[in-house]
């Protein structure tokens, strides 16, 4: 039976490039933006560093350099994987993650954000490379977007073209996100299907990640439109029934039962911020970061672990962003700390 052994071992020498919490401290120590570059030249983000001097737009620069370095990790770690299901299961998980690219560009080009702020969110993936994110990012509209998507030739153009006709309806933009889950589910769903160890843990990540994704939806909506429209199948903690009941009740009284839609080990955190709506698209993706790790942690042998580690990676070059970023805003090293921590 193919096994990720192979690529797991690999990931062990790959994770000691990372900064970890000393080397992020090291990096909010240095006072300059240029000495914070330099530290970064000299450790395993090295190439995705240009040379002072040569980029007109540094910081841009550098962001699309993490990208473009994170995305060459993704296609050898791929390359690692042995065997046709391991293989499926890897990248019918990454769909997940270039469903929230996507999302993110369409919810960016709704509020009229700048290209350069939107590719600050969105990351690219296997299927979604930094240049088409560009291009999606600077479209003038979300229907231009849409064609730029269907001529790349992207899975998810038929559903976003399908789900363009209603944006001007109240909830449309939402409607269009779920378009694009709708479509990344039903592929890893599809992925999960069977026996083995990864389809297994494919399946029990997929399960809660939809649950995730509609306590997210519950949270959005605003009592406009067909909740119908917006459900994820696919979920165990939340299926349709109670999504639409919950979807019927005012606000106040839909969000304190969202905190049982997410593990125990989460449920005190949840309810603290999920019952307030505050900090609650960060509770939800924490909870997911949490299962992911568990998964890898009890299955060493399984492709949880890649999974696992480009979580982690994805997470540290976000705060590597962060400091960058919080060095050109002028933010203190108190308030990055903060922030950091979140």
């Amino acid at each position: 039976m193919p096994r990720c052994d192979f690529a797991n071992a690999r990931l062990g020498a790959r994770r000691s490039r990372f900064l970890g919490p000393s080397g992020l401290r090291d990096l909010l120590a240095r006072a300059s933006l240029e000495a914070r570059l330099d530290l970064l030249r000299a450790s395993g983000y090295g190439p995705a560093v240009p040379p002072p001097g040569v980029a007109a737009d540094l910081l841009a620069a550098v962001e699309r350099g993490l990208a473009t370095l994170h995305r060459r990790e993704i296609l050898h770690i791929a390359a690692d994987l042995e065997g046709r299901v391991p293989k499926r299961v890897f990248h019918a998980w990454l769909a997940l993650d270039e469903a929230e690219a996507l999302k993110t560009v369409f919810r960016g080009l709704a509020r009229n954000e700048p290209a350069d702020r939107i590719l600050s969110l969105a990351e690219p993936s296997p299927g979604l490379g930094w240049e088409q994110l560009r291009a999606l990012a600077s479209a003038p509209s979300a229907a231009e977007a849409v064609a730029r998507l269907a001529a790349a030739g992207s899975p998810f153009a038929p559903a976003a073209a399908e789900a363009l006709a209603g944006l001007g309806r109240p909830g449309g933009a939402l409607r269009l996100e779920v378009a694009i889950d709708r479509v990344a589910y039903a592929r890893a769903q599809g992925a999960a299907r069977g026996h083995g160890e990864d389809r297994r843990v494919l399946s029990r990540l997929v399960a809660l990640r939809a649950d995730l994704t509609n306590a997210a939806t519950l949270l959005k909506l605003d009592g406009t439109g067909d909740a119908a429209e917006l459900f994820v199948p696919g979920g165990e903690r939340l299926k349709r029934p109670r999504f639409l009941e919950l979807a019927g009740l005012p606000r106040r009284e839909r969000l304190p039962a969202l905190p049982s839609l997410v593990p125990p080990g989460i449920r005190a955190e949840a309810a603290a911020a999920l019952g307030h709506h505050l900090g609650a698209e960060h509770v939800l993706h924490r909870a997911l970061e949490r299962a992911v790790r568990r998964e890898a942690r009890d299955r060493p042998l399984s492709v949880a672990v890649p999974l696992s580690f480009l979580q982690d990676r994805r997470a540290e070059m976000r705060r590597i962003r962060l400091v960058l970023r919080g060095t050109e805003f002028g933010l203190p090293a108190d308030d990055l700390v903060t922030l950091l921590e979140a």
